[in-house]
């Protein structure tokens, strides 16, 4: 057996093991203490679970912006549960969450510059477990404290008290299970990603070249001007890591051909992307269905095919709204409603600020303007 596989495998076992040795004591002191506890209490108890639990991860993916932005990483989401605040051009937006893929909690810092990646980024990617366990260890003091100041055994004090226990039980269970180096569903762990940087060699490298390529075009350089040979490098490393991260290379080598003109080598890095797909979080997997729609409709003229991959796309309040009304307008074009096209290209137009991909946003740009401009 691969000996990342077997790697793979120990680390699922630990993860399980300890979530079930965490549950089954949780579950053994609760039924001990709910012969003692107030019916009140636990009732209260109940109903603060899930918003406690929203706290603890608000906190952990707080500790990532704040040492995001004490990198100099550029701030542009945060996500917890059902809430999600999105940075556009005029500003923070609040928007709903509904992808359950990203239910628990999400923070995307963009590095603004490329010094130092390595570093930056071990740093930002620990910043979450380290609130998580700052946030334990100031929970249990309070519910220490709480205590103390509790002689008489008040019921108000007990149920405070027994909320920052629950709190600091679960931003410990949170510290654990993300300083664990795991990959899975998409998403790398916050231990395995700082460990991808600093360990050295060619992860490392893979990394810092793929976070060089992220930057770049998040900072506003068009896809045909990005490095090519670095886009290679990192495409060359991932395959021989077997890294599931590579499969935004073959993005960006379908942008960079497409912004060309070179349609022949658009298709056939837009298809290794497909191939890929399920190495992209749920969550965030629609925006290629989006990409192939787009290209179809747009590039080749292939209404048939463009809405066999439409018709996959579920929506996500993570995607551009730009690139959805960019590929509904590609649609519109291709079925002669001139009208329907010219509403969702003015749409597209005015949410292209908004895009976290500024490179992205300047190409689609371009293409919707021409696509203004052209008769069926």
């Amino acid at each position: 057996m691969d000996k990342k596989k077997i790697t793979r495998i120990i680390t699922v076992s630990i993860l399980m093991a300890t979530g079930a040795g965490v549950g089954f004591m949780a579950a053994k002191m609760g039924m001990a203490s709910a012969k003692t506890v107030p019916l009140n209490q636990v009732i209260a108890f109940v109903i603060f679970f899930v918003p406690m639990f929203f706290v603890v991860i608000g906190i952990h993916e707080a500790g990532h912006a704040v040492a995001g932005l004490l990198v100099k990483f550029d701030f542009r989401m945060y996500v917890v549960g059902p809430f999600m605040w999105d940075k556009e051009e005029a500003g923070w937006k609040f928007k709903w969450n509904k992808n359950v893929n990203v239910s628990g909690g999400m923070v995307i810092c963009l590095p603004t510059t490329t010094e130092n990646l390595a570093k930056r980024f071990s740093i930002y990617a620990l910043g979450g477990p380290a609130a998580s366990f700052l946030l334990a260890a100031i929970s249990y003091g309070a519910q220490q404290l709480v205590s103390v100041v509790n002689p008489n055994d008040h019921l108000f004090l007990n149920v405070i008290a027994s909320l920052f226990g629950l709190i600091s039980f679960l931003s410990v269970l949170i510290f654990i299970i993300t300083l664990i180096p795991l990959h899975t569903g998409g998403f790398y762990t916050d231990g395995a990603r700082a460990l991808r940087f600093l360990r050295g060699g060619d992860t490392a490298r893979f990394e810092v070249l793929l976070m060089k390529i992220i930057s770049s075009s998040s900072g506003g350089i068009r896809p045909r001007l990005l490095n090519m040979e670095e886009i290679q490098e990192a495409l060359i490393l991932g395959q021989k890591l077997k890294a599931p991260m590579k499969v935004y290379l073959f993005s960006y080598l379908y942008q960079f051909a497409f912004d060309e003109g070179n349609l022949e080598e658009a298709e056939k890095n837009l298809k290794a992307y497909l191939t890929e797909i399920e190495s992209i979080p749920m969550g965030i997997r629609g925006s290629v269905f989006l990409d192939a729609a787009f290209f179809y409709a747009y590039a080749c003229k292939d209404l048939t095919q463009a809405e066999v991959y439409w018709k996959q796309y579920v929506p996500s309040a993570i995607i551009p709204k730009a690139q959805v009304a960019a590929t509904e307008a590609a649609l519109y074009h291709l079925k002669s409603d001139m009208a329907a096209r010219d509403q969702k290209i003015e749409l597209a137009l005015s949410q292209l600020p908004n895009m976290i991909d500024r490179g992205v946003g300047i190409c689609l740009h371009d293409k919707l303007i021409h696509l203004n401009t052209v008769s069926h």
